[in-house]
């Protein structure tokens, strides 16, 4: 008998648990309620060959220039060629997405997979009796909060299309990417148009009593990036717990906390917003590099007027606090005739948060190497575009838009002056061939380059700078004042009674000046004079295929107070002539061809050494699944 009870002791303990492994063996478990995979490959080649080969500097009279002819694949704004973004919904309340990207530059090291472009990102939802939230972790999120929190300048949509970003959709049918632009004045834009980039910790609020809703931040922007080191052995401990290992660059804290909370009523919204940023300057933690700004936003909806606004205050460092404040009046045209935009802002010269629309133009701060993860931006006086803000800096800006048949026309004007003589410097952006320009320096962010040193690098574009002759007993003795004027024009026609066509005309004019002027001002009285015209068509040939043409011409001209020649002892008239070709070609529903020929040039009269010109061709093939 104690044999028996043993025996079925045994079998219980054992064999039960065995069997009901074995049982469970056929059952599928249920992990996800829905899995996705997504994503895009995009093959991009680029030829390029100088009739005037580029100089990059001056050393010694001895000139180093660009080589004759080059050839790229992949993509000189560091994107990957082939992007997988996967993602996972493991309950109805909780998801996570991630991607893997993977690239090859051909430079000689074959590192083909990259890693994760966006990181790891855990999204949350839940809804509660109290309100709805999401909550946001991880990787690289795009998020907005107000104009002069956490948001990046839009414009009024004025731009070209025959310049494709290498994030640009496509559609089944490619000539809806210019019907768009005709009919809305916008283009559709991945995730990141109009937002920031943020890493951290998200938390979004909704349906909350009283009409609330909030969010709330808590990480880094893209000013507070750091870049991975590789970490020599043998300066740490030898364990295998060490190999590989990598380290950020900067160990110092750098992060941002920002958030709002926005009230909802019938006729419109308030919000309280804002943003704080807190990094240190030095490796001994010693010297603090902090700033805030906080503000009040509105939107008030009217029967035929819309009030829009956001009233701030901002401090940097040890400087005193200032204000911002931005209002608009936006009028319905069945009582102006014509939608009215009209706004005016107010930047105080102390006013810090290169997180916003705000250019920084009058603080020296402690600038990132965009190498390490910061964003370079245009600096010094700038001279902007329609609606773009800096600090230190007033104005009003105007725009309108209306048809006649079927042309559309838009124009907007900007007037503003400097509130303090600050500098002696004026920076402009070239308008023409900018991208090409820019990838003269691939892979780098530089300052101060080019023939003569005055020349810029940003993402997908370049900026010079001018020295002025505007102190009189070593004190600045003028004022700044700056015109912009926008005008658009857009034709829609149809080829054989069946294909829609598409035409459109920029002209972007900029003036800088010492005194006020309603208008831009074209004579020599202003410091720089800068003009630009380009002209796009659209031609359908049918669905699969659209021809598309280009004209841009850009004109600089200093007076006599800018930077003046060495050799013909006259300042800047430069001259910068654009000229493209090219067709989308639909291969399948998924899969389009993009080919484009550019002829370039850019002259400057005076300063002899600042000549390139040449021709470049760009083929991309994308495919998107």
């Amino acid at each position: 008998m104690k044999k028996l009870i043993f025996y079925i002791i045994i079998s219980f303990v054992f064999i039960q648990p065995l069997y009901s492994q074995e049982s469970k063996v056929d059952e599928q478990p249920n992990f996800f309620n829905s899995l996705s995979i997504s994503g895009n490959y995009r093959f991009f080649a680029q030829q390029r060959y100088f009739i005037d080969p580029y100089i990059l500097g001056v050393n010694n009279n001895d000139t180093s220039r660009l080589i004759d002819r080059s050839i790229l694949i992949g993509d000189a704004t560091q994107l990957p060629e082939l992007t997988l973004n996967i993602g996972a919904t493991p309950s109805k309340n909780a998801s996570f997405g991630t991607d893997i990207t993977i690239w090859n530059q051909n430079t000689g090291n074959f590192e083909y997979f990259r890693g994760m472009n966006l990181g790891v990102n855990l999204y949350g939802s839940f809804k509660t009796s109290l309100g709805n939230f999401d909550v946001k972790t991880g990787g690289i999120h795009w998020l907005m909060l107000s104009r002069l929190t956490f948001k990046p300048f839009e414009g009024y949509n004025r731009y070209s299309l025959f310049e494709r970003n290498p994030w640009d959709p496509q559609f089944n049918l490619l000539i809806k990417r210019y019907a768009d632009y005709y009919d809305r004045g916008a283009v559709v834009q991945d995730e990141r148009w109009g937002r920031q980039a943020f890493q951290g910790f998200a938390l979004d609020g909704g349906g909350l009593p009283y009409g609330l809703r909030f969010t709330f931040l808590y990480g880094k922007a893209q000013t507070n990036g750091s870049s991975f080191k590789t970490i020599d052995n043998t300066n740490y401990q030898q364990s295998i717990q060490f190999a590989n290992t990598q380290f950020y660059s900067s160990l110092l804290p750098s992060y941002i906390i920002a958030g709002r909370v926005t009230k909802d009523a019938k006729f419109g919204s308030f919000g309280l917003n804002s943003i704080s940023g807190y990094s240190y300057a030095d490796s001994l933690a010693s010297e603090t590099d902090n700033y805030f700004l906080h503000s009040l936003n509105y939107s008030i909806k009217l029967k035929r007027i819309n009030l829009i606004g956001e009233l701030g205050i901002s401090k940097y460092n040890d400087l005193n606090s200032d204000i911002v404040a931005v209002t608009k009046i936006q009028t319905d045209k069945s009582l102006t005739y014509l939608p009215i935009d009209i706004e005016y802002f107010y930047v105080g010269r102390n006013v810090y948060n290169k997180n916003s629309e705000i250019i920084n133009t009058s603080i020296y701060d402690n600038p990132i190497d965009p190498a390490e993860g910061g964003v370079l931006q245009q600096n010094g006086s700038a001279m902007l575009g329609v609606g773009q803000l800096a600090n230190n800096r007033t104005g009003i800006s105007f725009n309108t838009e209306f048809e006649i048949r079927r042309f559309k026309f838009n124009f907007g004007q900007t007037i503003s002056k400097e509130l303090e003589r600050l500098t002696s410097n004026l920076t402009y952006g070239r308008t023409i061939n900018s991208v090409t320009f820019s990838e003269f320096y691939r892979w780098q962010y530089l300052n101060d380059v080019g023939p003569y040193g005055r020349i810029s690098k940003v993402f997908r574009g370049v900026y010079e700078t001018v020295s002025l002759d505007n102190r009189e007993e070593g004190v600045i003795a003028f004022d700044k004042h700056f015109n912009s004027v926008d005008l658009q024009a857009k034709y829609k026609y149809t080829i054989f009674q069946q294909n829609k066509s598409y035409l459109f005309y920029l002209g972007s004019f900029k003036s800088a000046q010492k005194k006020f002027s309603p208008m831009i001002v074209f004579n020599e009285d202003a410091y720089i004079r800068h003009y630009s015209h380009q002209l796009e068509n659209y031609l359908g040939i049918n669905k699969r295929l659209t021809f598309t043409n280009y004209l841009g011409l850009e004109r600089v001209i200093g007076n006599y107070e800018t930077d003046i020649s060495d050799i013909t002892f006259m300042p800047r008239n430069q001259t910068v002539l654009g000229v493209g070709i090219g067709f989308d070609y639909l291969l399948s529903k998924s899969t389009a061809i993009y080919l484009k020929h550019r002829y370039f040039s850019f002259e400057d009269k005076n300063f002899v050494l600042d000549n390139t010109s040449g021709h470049e061709t760009t083929v991309e093939l994308k495919v998107n699944f």
